[in-house]
């Protein structure tokens, strides 16, 4: 029975400090955190023969506490054809709005118009959102091949850090890409 009971307290004390911590041992975490962005967006892009790729920038990312948040890691949630980006994830900052005249690029034709002022380019790890107004963000990017058949993304992951907890959330984001010869999946509503 004492046994049964030291055995009980332990699982306790790793429940307790894996609630704590929000991580699991292997580190993966448990839990969504603080870290708020685009919850649902639901874009179709055609894609031409002429085009280099599609560039797409779905996610705003924004910190609404009183510390930063640390990004560790952007992935794709899901992806069943296996389309691969070829650039990215990186991210633009809030100045973007100021050169692009606009707080996103949600889909657009690669390459990009010369008469743009790009953004610079930020790497995803280490990036530190600061705490922010509510009308500034982050902008996560990736650039796309032009498919040679239709391919869907769902979601994009998000591990971070803040306040020596970590934490990863999934936004509900998610691109259609339609390949030049087969356009009718982005004709839908």
């Amino acid at each position: 029975m004492l046994a049964a009971t030291a055995v009980l307290a332990c699982l306790l004390v790793a429940a307790g400090a894996l609630w704590l911590t929000g991580r699991a041992p292997s580190s993966v975490p448990l839990r969504a955190g603080p870290l708020e962005g685009t919850d649902f967006e639901q874009l179709r892009a055609r894609t031409q023969p002429s085009q280099a790729g599609l560039l797409w920038g779905s996610l705003l990312l924004h910190n609404s506490t009183s510390g930063d948040i640390v990004l560790d890691e952007i992935t794709l949630a899901g992806n069943p054809q296996g389309l691969e980006p070829t650039a990215g994830p990186y991210l633009w900052g809030p100045d973007r709005v100021a050169l692009l005249d606009t707080g996103a690029v949600s889909g657009y034709a690669l390459p990009l118009p010369k008469a743009w002022k790009i953004p610079p380019r930020h790497e995803v790890a280490n990036f530190r959102i600061a705490p922010q107004p509510e009308q500034e963000s982050v902008e996560v990017l990736f650039e796309f091949p032009v498919p040679t058949r239709t391919s869907e993304l769902h979601g994009i992951t998000v591990r971070y850090h803040t306040g020596g907890l970590g934490y990863q959330k999934t936004f509900d984001v998610n691109l259609t890409v339609c390949a030049p010869d087969d356009p009718s999946p982005c004709r839908q509503l």
